[in-house]
């Protein structure tokens, strides 16, 4: 049976409007209907993305204290927790 996502557990994807694998993420993660803050990458958080992930590659996503990166790894993540 699937978690549902927790009160405390925030969930931030770092993006970008150009990136077709962060559509593919946003796409999942409306579709389990989790709430999530996107950060514009290029915008606010390239400093963030590199020190979270030690990459400059985006999706990134973090839920609570973890880090995820990959949208293939991200999506199967998000469906094995969430869906």
């Amino acid at each position: 049976m699937a978690r549902s996502q927790t009160l405390n557990e925030t969930i931030t994807l770092y993006t970008g409007e150009y990136c077709a694998y962060c559509r593919r993420v946003k796409k999942e993660l409306d579709r389990l209907e989790l709430d999530y803050r996107a950060v514009d990458a290029d915008a606010d958080g390239r400093q963030e993305v590199v020190r979270l992930s030690g990459q400059r590659a985006i999706p990134i996503l973090v839920i609570g204290d973890e880090v995820l990166v990959d949208s293939s790894n991200i999506i199967r993540e998000l469906r094995r927790r969430y869906g």
